[in-house]
């Protein structure tokens, strides 16, 4: 692994601790399901939140270039302070929640684009895919960390608004964290100016729209799972659904120490095919839930395809980008992303409620990823042409 700034060790802790708190609401769905929410209504309020996320990255774009990176990821670590102890006040299905997860949404647009931005302006365009795949690890350890770690204070008795008081504890320290970061040094070219390339220039290449769709598609199948996995497995099965997000999380992580220069240098297109591919296989295996060792074989796959699949579509569509436009782009792709993660999961609420099954959402993302493996793999070699111009 190569040596990096500085702020790239100092901004990957401080994303360690925010998603160590963020995290904990991968089990809000649970506690929705315990108040008496319907698929329906878990799928929507989980993820309302990702209408103002996307409005907020859309925000954000045309600004990054003219505001100083860390200092706007030090307010939306407060914001999501803010947000994270309105959690404490749920005790019931009320009006308010609508609300907390609006704010939820803005402030993680915020902090976690601004993360990235960061990680993208400390290092070279030919270490990207590599530098946003290790410092995704931060992030992706929670996936494991956090469930299981809430899944057994829940066992032992502790209430929901425990975990949101551990998640207050844990955006405090990404809070305080920010006050110690270097500065990021932009050339003089970038300095103080708002982004003169607006959305339609940055989605004009055709390479760019194609490969923004595959991370809409890929988004979608992560907010089925991260919504209704832990139901599904609580629900048709006797196992704990931390094994899932256990094995996927260790299985992304040794991928992305051991395997990432490799993955960097293969051919982006047959290789995002190939793993959308592996994806799809995994949905069609949630069709028969049984024992520890299928719960296990879902994982590794899904590993192998969420530690794939995000830094290289994060990274090859910041590439196509000019230099100076990679904050913007990157806002866009995380809008995109979550608005996926948004789309599949009232789809997949409203598909478990009319078929009475989880697979029914499951099966619609095997076939959306079949579909985005077509696509991808349809595509000219040499997608980094058509850069968008300036």
């Amino acid at each position: 692994m190569k040596k990096y700034a500085p702020i790239f060790y100092c901004v990957s802790l401080a994303n360690l601790c925010f998603f160590l708190g963020n995290s904990f609401f991968i089990l809000l769905p649970v506690y929705l399901k315990n108040l008496g929410a319907s698929e329906t209504y878990i799928g929507f309020m989980n993820n309302i939140d990702k209408v103002f996320l996307i409005v907020a990255a859309f925000a954000l774009s045309p600004l990054i270039r003219g505001h100083n990176p860390v200092r706007m990821l030090r307010q939306g670590y407060i914001l999501l302070l803010c947000t994270y102890g309105a959690y404490l006040l749920i005790g019931s299905l009320s009006w308010h929640i609508p609300f907390i997860r609006v704010l939820h949404g803005i402030g993680f647009a915020v902090s976690m684009i601004m993360g990235s931005t960061i990680i993208f302006e400390s290092v070279p365009p030919r270490d990207a895919t590599e530098a946003i795949g290790i410092y995704g690890i931060t992030g992706a350890i929670t996936n494991a960390v956090s469930p299981a770690v809430g899944e057994f204070l829940l066992s032992r008795g502790l209430p929901h608004q425990g975990l949101f008081l551990l998640s207050c504890g844990f955006m405090l320290l990404s809070l305080t964290l920010t006050f110690f970061m270097p500065q990021i040094i932009r050339g003089a070219s970038g300095a103080g100016e708002a982004s003169r390339v607006n959305i339609g220039q940055l989605c004009r290449p055709t390479a760019v729209r194609a490969y923004l769709l595959a991370t809409f598609i890929f988004g979608g199948g992560f907010g089925v799972i991260i919504t209704f996995v832990p139901n599904f497995i609580r629900t048709d099965t006797a196992l704990n659904y931390s094994w899932f997000f256990i094995t996927y999380t260790a299985v992304l992580i040794a991928l992305r120490l051991f395997f990432m220069k490799a993955i960097a240098k293969a051919p982006v297109g047959r290789l995002v095919a190939t793993v959308f591919l592996a994806g799809a296989g995994m949905n069609v295996l949630l069709n028969f839930p049984g024992t520890l060792a299928w719960l296990v074989i879902v994982g590794i796959i899904y590993g192998i395809t969420h530690g794939v699949l995000y830094p290289v579509l994060n990274a090859h569509i910041v590439n196509l980008a000019p230099v100076q436009e990679r904050g913007s782009i990157n806002a866009l792709f995380t809008a995109v992303f979550n608005g996926g993660m948004m789309a599949f999961a009232f789809a997949g609420g409203w598909l478990i409620d009319c078929f009475g099954s989880y697979p029914a959402a499951f099966n619609f993302c095997a076939v959306a990823s079949i579909a985005a493996a077509v696509m991808i793999a349809v595509q000219k070699q040499g997608e980094g042409a058509g850069r968008v111009s300036v």
